[in-house]
């Protein structure tokens, strides 16, 4: 049914496409949701608490003596702050254009999927610009480069990253990597070897898959495999990943439905004036164009965990432990 001149409702039909999609997101190399947790909110903007890392490891004495208080905690929780803003995409629907194909394709479906991707793409584009940028976080060159099978041992250089997080109280269990990057590591010999060992069904098919290289590697990946043209418009389209393959980024990343205080790498805070959906989607008819708009939006802040003093200095940056970009792997 076409909708009223000018008036916008809600698509919840469309809207059931939508999280299909971002169920699927994944498996098509979106994976910002995956690093960057959502996290509902009721307001617009806030603050949120931020509770130090070193109040997670105090010693407190615990024993109560008879007729006495207990000990209480003197941690106090810091306050950092977020600010969502709306971020959408319209897709028209011509009268006659459906006319023409209606018999050969769903174009709701298909101005939804479109609108849908491009949405996906600018949210994945500003996480992966974040949680790459080694100046937020730990970082360290490897040992020798990825690209050099011989000399490569992306094992140690993951092992040290950990170490290293340990040291800071975070447990890295996540890797954000490449298409390229997991060809890379497929190729390595300490890599090819270990698997062979632990899988010698491998040896025979000379196939490393991602499940192989997370046994070995003891990490969940998260294979970063959405493209964008990085061409200028006008001109041929020249497709490249979103996400850097001069890095890997290791992560501390909270569980979905986590409390905000929980070490992460980052999240999104995710308002969408109260709506349940990750995604809105809605419609209305502009007589000037004679078409449907299909339009699908969200109200998003993709935030790093800091806490700020009154002056707007950082008193605790949770995200810079949460993460470790390993440099030079290729």
């Amino acid at each position: 049914m076409i909708p009223e001149n000018g008036t916008e409702r809600l698509r919840p039909d469309l809207g059931v496409l939508v999280h299909e999609a971002m169920t699927n997101a994944p498996s098509m190399g979106f994976i910002a949701s995956k690093v960057a947790p959502y996290y509902p909110v009721g307001a617009q903007s806030a603050d949120f608490p931020v509770l130090p890392a070193k109040f997670l490891f105090n010693v407190e004495k615990v024993e109560r003596a008879h007729g006495a208080a207990y000990q209480r905690s003197s941690g106090k929780f810091e306050a950092g702050h977020y600010s969502c803003r709306e971020r959408g995409h319209e897709q028209p629907l011509d009268d006659r254009f459906r006319a023409i194909y209606k018999s050969q394709i769903d174009m709701e479906k298909s101005a939804t999927d479109l609108c849908t991707n491009i949405v996906l793409r600018a949210f994945e584009i500003e996480v992966a610009s974040k949680l790459s940028n080694p100046d937020n976080f730990l970082t360290a060159a490897a040992t020798a480069k990825w690209t050099e099978p011989d000399n490569a041992d992306p094992k140690l250089d993951i092992d040290t990253a950990r170490t290293a997080g340990r040291k800071k109280g975070v447990v890295y269990n996540k890797m954000v990597i490449t298409w390229q990057t997991y060809l890379d590591l497929a190729r390595c010999t300490k890599v090819k070897d270990a698997v062979h060992y632990l899988f010698p069904d491998t040896r025979k098919t000379g196939s490393i898959g991602l499940q192989h290289l997370e046994a070995y590697l003891d990490i969940e990946i998260e294979l970063a495999g959405a493209l964008k043209n990085g061409a200028n418009r006008a001109k041929n389209p020249e497709l490249e990943d979103i996400w850097s393959d001069a890095v890997a980024v290791l992560a501390c990343v909270a569980s979905q439905g986590a409390e905000i205080y929980e070490p992460s790498i980052g999240r999104t805070f995710k308002w969408n004036e109260g709506a349940s959906e990750d995604f809105v989607v809605e419609d209305y008819y502009d007589p000037a164009v004679r078409s449907t708009i299909i339009r699908v939006r969200h109200d998003i802040d993709v935030r790093l965990l800091k806490s700020y003093d009154d002056n707007g200095n950082i008193l605790s940056d949770i995200s810079k432990n949460c993460g470790y970009v390993l440099t030079a792997i290729r």
